[in-house]
């Protein structure tokens, strides 16, 4: 009597698997990039951002601060549809499957990744814009300026945003039974950090934050205090209806540098999530590591 014998699971270190984890990865990309869900996040964000254009400002430097916030609309709806995607994949996972759970995973993650050039392309765009409106105004007298711009490092927050988005949808997908589940916990989880930024922008919380916005207002001096006597460089902030003091409009390249790798350890705690149990170690590894670096060189570069 013959014997069937069942192949061998396809996995991410065979040549096979690799040719799967590619094929799955284009597959979802060009899925998730034509998603309709996707684009009225874009939608969202890009009329959010013309609103605010238009509206008068409460204070000096509000747009500066606010406008990352605005890309929280686009961050939210990546987390959908990604989310839907790992949904998908809690049913066809099984033992007879020809494919590893890991090497699917993968592909899917690789492929989600492609939502995260949308954010580059929006990044760029607003870079662009702010450029040739001539920047934004910043700060009080004597510390003012007209033309402040982004630095490269808090540009690059946004695409990193998107990253962590991605492995935040991933692990909502697979973990959560229900999709309809997944989705209010994701808009439960991005409402708060994307409407309500200015509450996480403290100097004692500001490394925690997930939308990190600058500057952070850094208390230098008593209301009596002679703001001449301040370093003629610094951007201040003029005591008032919500502060009694002198304060400091504290923006840095570094301090956002090192946020982005707190939400690189973030999502990587997320993606362990998303992964099978025999997977997950290194990424639990790199994203705790990452994490406490992230928070504790912020906390270092904050006067």
């Amino acid at each position: 009597m013959s014997t069937l014998v069942r192949p061998a699971p396809v996995t991410t270190t065979s040549r096979s698997g690799r040719r799967v984890v590619v094929a799955l990865a284009a597959l979802e990309a060009w899925r998730l990039v034509r998603s309709p869900l996707v684009w009225l996040g874009v939608l969202l964000t890009v009329a959010f951002y013309w609103e605010t254009g238009r509206n008068p400002v409460d204070w000096s430097g509000a747009r500066y601060q606010g406008t990352p916030a605005m890309v929280g609309p686009l961050l939210a709806t990546i987390s959908f549809a990604v989310a839907g995607s790992f949904h998908r994949e809690r049913a066809l996972i099984g033992t007879d499957a020809p494919v590893v759970e890991a090497t699917r995973a993968v592909g899917r993650l690789i492929g989600a990744l492609g939502t995260v050039l949308i954010m580059v392309v929006l990044t760029a765009a607003g870079a662009v814009a702010v450029r040739m409106s001539g920047g934004f105004d910043l700060g009080d007298e004597p510390g003012r300026t007209l033309h402040a711009h982004y630095s490269w490092a808090e540009l690059l927050q946004l695409p990193v945003l998107a990253v962590f988005a991605v492995a935040l949808g991933a692990a909502a997908g697979r973990r959560l039974r229900h999709r309809a589940s997944a989705t209010l916990a994701l808009f439960v989880g991005w409402f708060p950090v994307s409407f309500a930024f200015w509450a996480f922008q403290s100097r004692h919380t500001v490394p925690f934050s997930i939308i990190q916005t600058q500057p952070v207002s850094v208390p230098i001096g008593p209301i009596e205090t002679d703001p001449q006597t301040f370093p003629e460089k610094w951007l201040l902030l003029v005591p008032g209806e919500y502060q009694d003091h002198w304060a400091r409009a504290f923006v840095s390249a570094e301090l956002a540098a090192w946020h982005s790798v707190w939400l690189l350890g973030l999502a990587l705690l997320f993606v362990a999530l998303a992964l099978p149990r025999a997977a997950r170690r290194l990424p639990l590894s790199a994203g705790l590591a990452l994490a406490v670096v992230g928070v504790a060189m912020q906390y270092g570069v904050l006067p």
